[in-house]
């Protein structure tokens, strides 16, 4: 299922280079970062670390333990990261060898002095003489503080032959977890809840998933909501465990993702919704993107308004659902608790746009050039209908000197929980119509779990009307 990160990591160590080599791998916590590197150590021979939050001397300690195990030579004592970097490389020098350094935020948030030290170490002086073929790799689960290793003026910056980025899993993927016959209608609801995480759908859920859609109503109470579920404080924890969104602002920044995952989808709308002026809400959202909380989502055909969500299903769940209640968990009939208050909330403010985001997922990545011959730019828009701005769940646009003047190829709408009907298609019809002369050959797109069969009838005889259901959604192009 990670075939294409496993690629990039094969080719990296396999280089011929005849020097030590420096990979760089981050994403967020539990979607298997750490399972791929531990196999290719154990594959290859090679030397794997795990950095824990304790002061440098403890980490160091720490280090020389496990290095002089590895070595077979007993504890070495290592006085410095510079040292600790040199015996590191000095793994490598009978040939090819992955030496793993993982969480090496920790390393860096306690003595960010590391990062020269590891850039001396892989300097030309330091390497004279030497005959280290090392490929070490550094990974991490604090994004934003990853991505700022190679950036701007950072002392790696340049330094680095690998820089993979790793994602949780899609839908489709995250589908082929549960079990056989759990069905579609399964799928699409434990994705609304778990998104593509892995670590979410095996051992912090106790490997357990439902078997058919009626048994997800048991699964969310005992997995998700039960405060013993380990889930029920992971959000919040993820965000603890991010120094880049930790400290004095983590008030503003859980405030920022609840307006979100309650509808506040634009600036102005965060804005209002937490207190805060657009200028003081802007660098935080920065923040929660460039740390991978938050996604930005640019208007196709409009400049300077963007839409953000949150970038994963749990953290819509999470902030939508359990955050707001979370008071009331405790001595309540959780099943209860959870057919009559919650599922409603779950159906309007989760399952809808984390069903948007598949719709907008399989227009860019899974839709065919028959179906769509251009897609150069895929996102929400808006559209000036009876005097109101309405939101366009997906536009799909081609290339254009400024944003105005794309051609827009196909707008969308996709509905959860709902049978789509004639009344979906008049209103992309409308939408398309008020969208003027670039959407007139616009195609029109609807995305829905449950289709009636007149619309099916009415699609099946034009040719600009398509209909996404939950088989082509999981399955076709």
């Amino acid at each position: 299922m990670r075939e294409h990160d496993q690629a990039a990591v094969d080719s990296f160590l396999d280089s011929p280079a005849d020097r030590p080599l420096l990979g760089i791998v981050y994403g967020r916590r539990r979607i298997g970062k750490s399972t791929m590197l531990v196999k290719q150590v154990a594959d290859r021979g090679g030397f794997y670390f795990e950095a824990i939050r304790v002061e440098t001397p403890v980490q160091l300690e720490r280090l020389g333990a496990a290095l002089g195990a590895h070595l077979g030579v007993g504890r070495l004592a290592l006085g410095s990261w510079e040292e600790a970097f040199g015996a590191l490389l000095r793994l490598g020098e009978k040939g090819q060898v992955p030496v793993v350094l993982d969480e090496f935020g920790h390393v860096i948030e306690a003595d960010a002095s590391a990062e020269s030290a590891l850039t001396t170490a892989l300097g030309p002086a330091a390497l004279r003489g030497s005959t280290s073929k090392a490929r070490l790799i550094l990974c991490g689960s604090a994004i934003a503080l990853m991505r700022a290793l190679t950036g701007g003026e950072a002392p790696l910056r340049g330094r680095a032959g690998l820089e993979l980025i790793m994602q949780p899993d899609d839908f489709r993927v995250a589908a082929t977890r549960l079990p056989a016959k759990a069905g579609l209608d399964t799928a699409v609801r434990v994705y609304s809840v778990i998104g593509g995480v892995v670590g979410y759908a095996t051992d912090m859920v106790n490997f357990d998933l439902p078997r058919a859609r009626s048994d997800v109503d048991r699964w969310v109470t005992e997995r998700v909501l039960s405060p013993a579920a380990t889930l029920h404080r992971e959000a919040t924890t993820l965000l603890a465990e991010d120094p880049t969104v930790g400290g004095r602002s983590a008030l503003l920044h859980h405030s920022i993702l609840g307006a979100i995952a309650n509808g506040s989808v634009t600036a102005g709308g965060i804005s209002g919704r937490v207190g805060r002026p657009v200028s003081n809400i802007d660098p935080v959202l920065r923040r929660l993107i460039e740390a991978g909380f938050v996604v930005r989502h640019d208007d196709p055909i409009r400049k300077k308004r963007p839409l953000y969500v949150l970038a994963d299903p749990f953290l819509q769940f999470h902030y939508a659902v359990l955050e707001p209640n979370g008071s009331v968990f405790r001595g309540q009939d959780l099943s209860t608790m959870w057919t009559q208050r919650l599922e409603p909330v779950f159906g309007s403010l989760v399952r809808g746009p984390v069903f948007e985001e598949l719709a907008r997922t399989w227009t860019a990545q899974f839709a065919s050039a028959t179906t769509l011959p251009v897609r150069d730019h895929v996102g929400p828009s808006f559209v000036r209908v009876d005097d109101k701005d309405r939101q366009i769940d997906v536009l799909v646009a081609g290339p254009g000197a400024t944003p105005a003047d794309r051609t827009i190829s196909a707008i969308g709408e996709a509905r959860a929980g709902e049978e789509l009907n004639e009344r979906h298609l008049h209103t992309l019809e409308r939408f398309r119509a008020a969208l003027g002369e670039h959407a007139s050959h616009a195609k029109l797109l609807l995305f829905g779990e449950r289709v009636h069969k007149k619309l099916r009838e009415v699609a099946g005889r034009r040719v600009d009307v398509e209909i996404i259901d939950l088989e082509r959604l999981y399955a076709g192009e």
